[in-house]
């Protein structure tokens, strides 16, 4: 497996998300889904455009539990409540304009 270079004052090799993909025997796309969890992974740059991962950051970060994102209809309640704010908010908006 082709690696990317390390970062400066670490040991670990960063891999791609086809990499990781494959290392954990999972799609990239589920790799998406994770680093939009709040899996740790490295930003691209200018010199690495896309996203790299430390082996061992997501390794402990899947292993020590990511946060729970709630049911959908917990989520689907919350969604409900941000609308109905948001509706109230451009009602008024409309009334003072």
């Amino acid at each position: 497996m082709t690696v990317v270079p390390l970062r400066r004052g670490t040991s670990a090799p960063l891999l791609t998300k086809q990499q990781l993909a494959r290392h954990l025997g999972r799609s990239t796309r589920w790799v998406e889904l994770r680093v939009r969890e709040g899996m740790p992974s490295e930003a691209p740059t200018t010199r690495f455009p896309h996203r790299r991962f430390n082996l061992e950051e997501c390794e402990a970060w899947l292993r020590d539990g990511r946060p729970e994102r709630g049911s959908i209809a917990d989520r689907l309640a919350a969604l409900d409540a941000k609308v109905a704010s948001l509706t109230a908010m451009v009602e008024q908006l409309g009334r003072s304009a």
